[in-house]
């Protein structure tokens, strides 16, 4: 199982994590993608491409070594990106596809805005769960922390 990285500033400290903000447009950078995919867009506009996520401490480095302010590195499983891909945007089309099935006999307006209503029941519901669950999707794993990122500059070490 490999591990996807990001680096990103903590912002906050608590007693067994870190709330951390990483710049989303420096990953949309790197990805392929870029042009053919919402997500930065999306995350542009509706937070500035900065997103808040929460760390635990992970096997090398402890949350509570870390003070705001610091660069660390996160890590999260590439099986939770998969499995949290899936379900974010599986979860919905299939309530969507299943409605819109179960109104298909009322004619194809109804279908379509039975299958609309399912879309945004999932999303709904997905939120709600994960609201409820402390902002983890069940089954999927909490990013952790890996190590801090030091800066040198002209053989000074600059604390970031």
């Amino acid at each position: 199982m490999g591990w996807l990285t990001e680096t990103a500033r903590v912002v906050a400290v608590e007693h067994d994590a870190v709330w951390v903000e990483a710049d989303r447009s420096a990953a949309c950078g790197k990805c392929a993608a870029r042009a053919g995919c919402g997500q930065g867009a999306l995350s542009a506009l509706l937070q500035s491409g900065k997103g808040r996520v929460r760390a635990k401490s992970g096997d090398t480095l402890a949350a509570a070594s870390c003070e705001v302010g610091d660069e660390v590195v996160i890590q999260v499983p590439e099986s939770t990106l998969l499995g949290g891909t899936l379900l974010i945007y599986g979860a919905p089309l299939l309530a969507g596809t299943v409605i819109a099935m179960l109104a298909s006999h009322w004619g194809d307006l109804w279908s379509a805005l039975a299958f609309a209503a399912g879309l945004l029941s999932g999303f709904a519901i997905l939120r709600a769960v994960s609201v409820r669950s402390g902002g983890v999707l069940p089954g999927l794993a909490e990013p952790r922390l890996a190590a801090k990122q030091d800066n040198q500059i002209d053989g000074l070490l600059v604390k970031s």
